[in-house]
């Protein structure tokens, strides 16, 4: 625990419970508007045993707040942890998984003690911390109190925050994985949307234009709101029919479909038309077979019903189309330059200068990008993987922010007690790639690496984010058998995980410790491992 000023008599108050989420946000906030300071929470464990202070100070040249979280014991002060993150629900997580059941109890059940909640009540409205120049006097930091909020903080919440802050597919699965009961609302701009989760698994879901499934994915595209968790509050409706895990998966994948062609000047009031009246049937036919085959009759509906003249939205209503299926074919449809937005075809008038929009040659742009593929896999090259890790380095030391590169092992078991790893048999490598690529984001980059091995590098990631990734996709990879001859028991996955900037600075050692990882995966028989575990 950071020390107490020299000079200074008044002690630290002490908390009851370990911090609620509103607090995190708080001193997140604080942090990020007091460069300078370091903001720091004390409080007690169940059995007052232990004595945790959960610290956390913003990076001066833009780089994400470190946490860090000591526990003091018999006098005897250690560092448990720490953690550079924006994201308030993963430092929530990690708290409390390090404080105990006892803490994590107390946080995930409907009420406190009622000594905790008397004791709570009385330091709702403030916390404290240290500076860290000793030369500051301590300050008291004003915590809003949750009735000034709105009706529905007025009950006992869980979590409750900023979208600004998180991802709700972040928040989703952090339910999941917590396994907690109770109703999720957010409230943004496109409206009011609910979730009711039952020991983790989402079981109904609401928002403005939808309900079930398709609520989940249309809530994974907001990206601004506030939201709040209620324990214990259920319902008897049913209407989510798949695992909150697929949802997110497909959710994210939607997600990403939607951002290319909102960049392609897309939007739900845009007016579309044909991009080129004279398409005959046959060709479009072919050009539409290429897309996802259950949604051909869907495609064709709606390229038919563009006349140029009706909004988008209206045109969605009128036949019908949920949102998962119309973004995958809008999606396809501006792929295969089927479509054109209201404004593709117009003059852009800037001052005394007419511009026409710039033709781009997508057959060059794919010709290039084949031409650093495998033919027989689908999947970059290793030189080809080397560049983009390097490009995605520099952007990434420019930006200030963590680039992920995950090498990994897939290998089938044979011999006597399964000591043979073979190379994957082409048919379940390929049914691999595909399982694979539907689960990562659309700039996560799947390579070859050196040999016999796999690489995927994920921008803008840090070793939480690939480790949930991986762990998605160890999932996806043994759920079903990837062909007749390779079961999910005889299925050997070893996943090595490296980051820049929390392992290494240097591109090359970040390679040298994925390695690492990969292949102490291997020995120990788990399926995935971070190189910062291991240290």
């Amino acid at each position: 625990m950071i020390q107490e000023p020299q000079g200074e008599k008044e002690a630290t108050r002490v908390l009851p419970a370990s911090p609620t989420m509103q607090v995190i946000h708080h001193m997140l906030a604080q942090a990020l508007e007091e460069v300078s300071d370091r903001i720091e929470v004390t409080w007690k464990s169940s059995d007052n045993s232990n004595i945790f202070t959960l610290t956390v100070k913003s990076s001066p040249v833009g780089r994400e707040p470190s946490w860090q979280l000591f526990q003091t014991s018999k006098g005897a002060s250690r560092s448990l942890w720490t953690y550079q993150s924006c994201d308030t629900l993963l430092v929530f997580n990690r708290m409390i998984a390090s404080c105990g059941e006892a803490i994590a109890t107390a946080h995930l059940t409907a009420g406190s003690p009622p000594s905790i909640r008397d004791a709570e009540s009385e330091l709702e409205s403030e916390f404290f911390y240290n500076p860290q120049e000793k030369t500051k006097q301590r300050r008291t930091v004003p915590l809003p109190a949750l009735a000034n909020r709105t009706d529905l903080s007025k009950r006992d919440t869980v979590l409750n925050g900023e979208l600004a802050f998180i991802q709700i597919s972040a928040l989703l699965q952090s339910i999941l994985l917590a396994k907690m009961t109770g109703r999720l609302q957010v409230d943004s701009k496109e409206g009011a949307a609910e979730v009711f989760f039952l020991d983790g698994k989402a079981v109904h879901a609401s928002t403005p234009d939808a309900s079930g499934n398709e609520s989940i994915y249309e809530l994974i595209t907001w990206q601004e709101g506030k939201f709040f968790f209620q324990p214990q509050v259920i319902t008897q409706k049913r209407t989510v029919s798949d695992s909150l895990d697929s949802l997110v998966i497909q959710g994210v994948q939607l997600l990403d479909k939607l951002n290319l062609i909102r960049n392609m000047g897309f939007r739900e009031d845009s007016v579309l038309a044909k991009a080129n009246e004279d398409v005959s049937d046959v060709d479009l036919n072919t050009m539409l077979s290429v897309g996802e085959p259950h949604l051909l009759a869907a495609q064709r509906q709606l390229y038919l019903a563009l006349d140029g003249k009706t909004k988008f939205k209206e045109l969605a209503a009128n036949l019908k189309m949920p949102r998962s299926s119309w973004i995958e074919i809008l999606s396809h449809l501006f792929k295969c330059k089927l479509v054109t937005t209201d404004s593709s075809n117009k003059t852009l008038i800037s001052g005394k200068h007419s511009l026409v929009p710039k033709a781009i040659d997508s057959a060059a742009i794919q010709s290039v990008m084949m031409s650093l593929r495998r033919p027989d896999t689908g999947m970059f090259n290793y030189p080809a993987f080397l560049y983009f890790l390097e490009q995605e380095y520099f952007r990434g030391h420019r930006a200030g922010t963590p680039v992920s590169v995950i090498i990994f092992e897939m290998r089938v078991k044979t011999g006597i007690k399964d000591i043979i790893r073979e190379p994957l048999p082409t048919s379940a490598l390929n049914q691999a790639v595909v399982r694979i690529t539907s689960a990562k984001r659309h700039n996560d980059l799947l390579a070859h690496y050196e040999g016999f091995d796999y690489a995927l590098l994920c921008p803008d990631t840090d070793t939480e984010g690939a480790l949930i990734f991986c762990e998605r996709l160890v999932k996806s990879l043994s759920k079903d058998p990837l062909s007749p001859t390779v079961k999910p028991e005889s299925l050997s996955l070893s996943f090595g995980i490296a980051c820049v900037p929390e392992d290494f600075m240097e591109l090359g050692l970040m390679l040298s410790a994925a390695e690492c990882a990969r292949t102490y995966s291997v020995d120990s028989n788990k399926p995935v491992v971070a190189f910062r575990d291991m240290i």
